[in-house]
């Protein structure tokens, strides 16, 4: 059995007086996940002696003063959140801190394998979030632990608060991090206002969505039938198997759309999310009269007018639903699901994206449209027995951090208990193969469908 003990535990705040206040919140901030939200890079053993050195220990003196420089322009990060009631939080803006923790482990880099195969082991290597005994006023937005191995490895596990920042804003301050880390300047500076997401500021006809988001508020309450809570199954997809199945999907006897807007090639995401929604009602063993919905998650970003800053800091993700019936997926080919797949995103415009906003700004209480309510309780996405959600890392700048000693040899979310329907896609390896990571309770009839030959 591993041994985990703590070495030291800093509280890291900003280098230079920041902006105090409360930042406002925008409405995509406040649905979805609303807790702490991780990822975990490892590294080899420093190949410089001055990394190894006990006495003055360089790796956390330059995380800590590379952490508090970075905390200046990214101060909301070393703020507090709040719960305002009703579903709604408030960010205030005062220099707190982020957490910062070192620990040591018996465990090797070896021990982790393919670091997929052991997730519950990945928890121990992220700063427990406990959403059940402190109110969230007490919870640092930004918790990073370091866990040095026996091996001389380590590992960088950050947690950072969701209502604060989706998957490419976290991804853009540890880029910038890294960089103040080996002593370079800060390449793009965060762009913080997020009232630039406020359907007032945009000047635009919105379209009535009430419709559809009453949809999407059923889908997720699905009468109290909350999704179960199920450990992670990781499959690989090769680059080959992708090629294949685009291959597949971009035939000619098989696109039997062929509208103006659908005759470009299917994408990557576009041809694996068709193939996993179909493998997923397959395991399912659903009836062919069943209908069954892929939720995806968009970003919003070039699909707003103007688009957003490239460094906007915040949540700028909003949710596209696609249906079908069992029958009509599985029996016809896969460009069909590909092509309601692409009909659906590219249905995410602008006025869909601030109709959206407008409809979340009209409610009274927002917890039917959240993951985890403030306590922490797992309630989940109410996938039901047919639908799923999946979120893809495949096009987010996440990979290649270094922080002095070289760059990472994994990186991967450390996904350790979700509910089943959960989807998630992330690069794997940099040489075009993904890696699926599945929350789903017929695993093996799954894994069985997804790597079949594809014809």
């Amino acid at each position: 059995m591993a041994i985990i003990r703590m070495k030291s535990k800093y509280t890291v705040k900003p280098a230079e007086p920041t902006w105090n206040g409360i930042l406002p919140l925008s409405e995509l901030d406040q649905i979805s996940v609303i807790t702490h939200s991780s990822v975990l890079y490892f590294y080899d053993k420093p190949i410089k002696e001055e990394w190894l050195n006990p006495s003055n220990n360089k790796i956390m003196k330059t995380l800590k003063e590379s952490l508090s420089h970075a905390l200046v322009p990214f101060y909301p990060l070393a703020g507090r959140l709040s719960f305002k009631g009703e579903g709604r939080f408030e960010l205030e803006c005062n220099a707190m801190g982020a957490e910062l923790v070192e620990v040591e482990s018996t465990m090797k880099l070896a021990d982790f394998g393919d670091f997929y195969s052991c997730t519950k082991k990945l928890r121990e290597l992220l700063v427990p979030m406990s959403y059940y005994t402190k109110p969230i006023q007490d919870l640092p937005v930004l918790a990073v632990q370091i866990t040095r191995f026996r091996c001389g490895g380590l590992s960088l596990g950050m947690s950072m608060s969701h209502v604060v920042a989706d998957g490419r804003s976290a991804f853009h301050f540890i880029k910038e991090w890294g960089r103040l880390a080996l002593g370079k300047p800060l390449e793009e500076a965060p762009f913080l206002d997020r009232r630039i997401l406020r359907a007032e500021a945009h000047q635009r006809t919105v379209v009535d969505q009430s419709e559809r988001m009453n949809y999407f508020s059923q889908l997720r309450l699905g009468e109290d039938k909350w999704g179960k809570q199920v450990s992670p199954t990781f499959v690989v997809l090769t680059k080959d198997m992708i090629m294949r199945l685009k291959e597949v999907a971009n035939s000619i006897s098989n696109r039997e759309i062929v509208k103006d807007h659908l005759r470009r090639p299917y994408s990557r995401f576009e041809v694996v999310a068709a193939h996993v929604w179909r493998c997923v009602c397959k395991a399912r063993e659903l009836k062919s009269e069943d209908m069954s919905t892929l939720m995806v998650a968009v970003a919003a970003h070039d699909r707003m007018e103007p688009p957003l800053p490239s460094s906007f800091f915040g949540n700028a993700v909003v949710d596209a639903e696609i249906s079908s019936s069992v029958g009509e997926l599985i029996s016809r080919p896969l460009s069909y699901a590909c092509s309601i797949v692409r009909e659906a995103i590219q249905k995410v415009t602008n006025e869909y994206i601030l109709a959206s906003i407008e409809f979340l700004k009209k409610q009274k209480n927002l917890t039917k449209y959240q993951y985890i309510d403030d306590r922490g309780i797992m309630e989940g996405p109410a996938y039901g027995d047919h639908n799923i959600t999946v979120v893809s890392w495949l096009n987010l700048s996440s990979h290649g951090v270094d922080f002095g000693w070289g760059k990472e040899i994994h990186m991967g979310p450390p996904i350790v208990q979700t509910c089943d329907g959960d989807i998630h896609l992330s690069p794997y390896k940099n040489d075009g193969s993904l890696i699926v990571g599945v929350c789903l309770q017929p695993n093996e009839k799954f894994v069985k469908y997804i790597t079949s030959p594809i014809v």
